[in-house]
């Protein structure tokens, strides 16, 4: 059975009618003033004490209409409603209409008769207050059981359901998801655990740059960035050098106490020497600019502490002596690598903005790049910093690659451990020389280390050109530059890995010809005895029974040396008898080869007559006993080393400029007339004529 809504309702005034009943026809509600009748059995008598105070009505405001107000808040259907004399606590039923019904500020009043009567008696309310005289009745209900709708958790929801709770709701989920997805403010780089950067959990994400890209990093981050972030090398990167904690430098610590060229620096920053590309006569795009952080207050106070040395005179070792170690107040570095000290990439940036120090910089060919920091890319995996003069081919074969080579041959044989699978102690290498160095690039060394398998598994670090970008490393490999560019360090370049090295070019380029003429003379029986014919040479220049072959270049299309009528002097050559077994080859351009294409020339040649120039470094390419000439007015050659041509069994010559009596200064009458600077040169038939007999004879030895 459905039960009718219980009301309990109040009056707001206790003052007693002068009409004597409560009957109240015709009533105006709005200024009523409803009085208590006396409770059966009370004698009368009302008793003011026993009166109930109401405690949400305001004076002089109709109870009846604060209790409709609350009941329409409530939800109570007006139809019906059950009043309850909490005096007598008699309850009495009252059917109100629709009739006569109005809605005054959302509330309905009734104006029809109202029917109320109440018995008041202070005994039988004291006796009776915890019950209900009507049938049926047993206790009466609590506040909170006739009212459940008036709690807290109620009108809470009621709010929330409206349109303007279900709008901020919206709006307030919306603020969470954006504060959800927006970036964390940023850690310092010190309070990133190590132990963590190899974990699972993803690495959070920073308002700047400081973050750590590794296996599973997905956030993109703003310019400047590197193009391609490799997965092997972790990088943070910081927007603004204030956002970097300072750091201390460490080195130079030698890798192997046996074995020199190679050392280790922590926490450092490479730079670059702009002026060495733009001012000077011969650019060089192998100087470095070091950072070393330190917090010595002796360095601080030195207000040149930012200022490299000069490059007046070449550096060697780290704590050898300069002309301007004195005038900087600091050790200049090594070769290669010119050492600036500051306390942080802030306080560097600051000094060599100085003006004094801008001055004396530019002055001695030192302006270093970036000169303004806004962005720094900090390395924290092991870096090998490849570093060589990617405009001649020749110093980068002996000032890098020679230097290297030993380390290479034992990283390359070492059977993993705690270096790595191939014993190679770096994870990725950089290049400032030439971007992309090791992705099949045109240039001709970066293809000789990137065939030879120079870095084991370790990965190129692309990086950005700009000036405002600072490249730093937690751990950096440097390869002294120049180190054995003479190769007056005996012992480390041995004929055993160099000859390892150039069996794997041999191999990687797919070189026609052998490299020992031993191996040339097997090939040569095995191939006699396999199609039975030829025979085996009774040279080494032409085993096989061909002609000799002789390699000529001009470098006529070249800015520098240029041997000029060369191509009239082979021609009148071809005609003479006595070279008639003699097989001359020529090469127009060597900038118009691939490597590979000019390995071959070199390979295929017995004997190699050139122009002076850096393209001689394709001596690594020929065979074992190869004749070399170098023909120029003022020839200084790095592959005429004696100790080179002794690691390759190669025989070496230098046809310079002829002295007044037509001579050169050895005293031989095979020389050249230079013109002009001397820079081009020109030879007499007669003396080049000579230089093919003495060729042809040294082969046949």
């Amino acid at each position: 059975m459905h039960k009718q809504p219980v009301l309990l309702r109040r009056t707001g005034s206790m003052t007693v009618s002068s009409q004597g009943d409560l009957g109240l026809p015709n009533i105006d509600t709005s200024n009523a003033v409803f009085t208590v009748a006396p409770a059966p059995g009370s004698g009368g008598v009302v008793d003011r004490e026993d009166s109930i105070p109401v405690a949400d009505a305001e004076p002089g405001v109709d109870a009846l209409a604060a209790s409709s107000h609350k009941r329409k808040q409530s939800g109570i259907p007006l139809a019906s409603s059950l009043v309850i004399d909490r005096a007598s606590v008699q309850t009495q039923r009252l059917e109100s209409t629709d009739e006569g019904d109005e809605e005054v500020g959302g509330m309905s009043r009734t104006n029809s008769s109202l029917d109320l009567r109440r018995t008041n008696s202070s005994s039988d309310l004291r006796r009776t207050s915890l019950t209900r005289e009507s049938s049926g009745s047993s206790n009466m209900p609590e506040i909170s059981e006739l009212f459940p709708e008036e709690g807290w958790s109620y009108k809470l929801k009621s709010a929330l359901m409206s349109k303007r709770g279900l709008a901020l709701t919206a709006l307030l989920m919306v603020v969470v998801a954006y504060a959800t997805l927006k970036p964390s403010s940023a850690k310092d780089v010190s309070e990133i655990d190590s132990a963590a950067a190899g974990a699972v959990a993803k690495p959070p994400q920073t308002d700047s740059k400081e973050i750590t890209i590794g296996e599973y990093h997905d956030e993109e981050v703003g310019a400047p960035m590197e193009h391609t972030v490799h997965e092997y090398n972790k990088i943070r990167f910081f927007d603004s050098p204030s956002k970097m904690k300072p750091i201390y430098s460490k080195g130079p610590i030698l890798y192997e106490e046996d074995m020199g060229g190679l050392y280790l620096f922590e926490n450092v920053c490479l730079t670059q020497n702009v002026d060495a590309l733009r001012y000077r006569p011969n650019p060089d795009s192998g100087l470095r600019g070091l950072i070393f952080f330190t917090s010595d207050e002796d360095v601080q106070k030195n207000p040149r502490r930012c200022v490299p040395c000069s490059l007046r005179e070449p550096l060697v070792e780290w704590e050898d002596s300069h002309p301007d170690d004195k005038k900087v107040g600091h050790n200049c570095g090594m070769n290669g690598l010119h050492v600036m000290y500051a306390s942080s990439v802030g306080d560097w940036s600051d000094c060599i903005m100085e003006e004094e120090n801008a001055k004396l910089m530019k002055k001695w060919g030192q302006t270093q790049s970036p000169v303004n920091v806004s962005t720094i890319h900090f390395f924290q995996e092991p870096t090998f910093a490849l570093q060589f003069d990617a405009l001649d081919m020749e110093k980068s074969l002996f000032d890098m690659l020679l230097t290297y080579l030993p380390h290479w041959d034992k990283f390359l044989n070492q059977e993993g451990g705690d270096e790595g699978i191939d014993g190679f102690p770096f994870d990725s290498v950089i290049s400032h020389s030439v971007r992309g160095c090791l992705s099949h690039s045109h240039n001709w060394f970066c293809e000789v280390l990137h065939q030879m398998y120079a870095f084991g598994e370790a990965k190129e670090i692309p990086w950005e050109g700009d000036e405002g970008t600072l490249y730093c490393y937690k751990e950096l490999y440097y390869n002294q530059v120049g180190y054995q560019r003479n190769l007056d360090h005996d012992g480390l370049l041995t004929k055993e890995n160099f000859g390892e090295f150039r069996e794997v070019l041999f191999r990687k380029f797919g070189l026609p010809r052998r490299r020992t003429v031993e191996a040339r003379k097997e090939e040569a029986e095995y191939e006699a005895k396999t199609h039975q014919q030829g025979k085996k040479g009774e040279d080494d220049g032409a085993e096989d029974g061909d002609d000799t072959k002789i390699i000529f270049y001009d470098n006529k299309l070249s800015q520098q040396t240029v041997w000029n009528e060369m191509e009239s002097l082979i021609s009148k050559a071809r005609e003479l008898e006595k070279f008639q077994h003699v097989k001359f080859v020529t090469v127009k351009n060597f900038d118009d080869l691939t490597v590979a294409q000019q390995a071959r020339r070199f390979n295929e040649a017995d004997a190699i007559i050139m122009a002076h120039g850096s393209h001689m470094a394709n001596a690594i390419f020929a065979v074992d006993g190869t004749s070399f000439v170098e023909v120029g007015c003022n020839v200084e050659s790095l592959i005429g080393n004696p100790k080179f041509m002794a690691l390759m069994d190669g025989k070496y010559r230098a046809v310079e400029k002829c002295e007044s009596d037509g001579e050169d200064s050895s005293g031989s009458d095979v020389c050249v007339q230079c013109q002009g600077d001397d820079v081009n040169f020109a030879m007499t038939p007669e003396a080049f004529e000579q230089l093919i007999d003495d060729v042809v004879a040294g082969l046949a030895k």
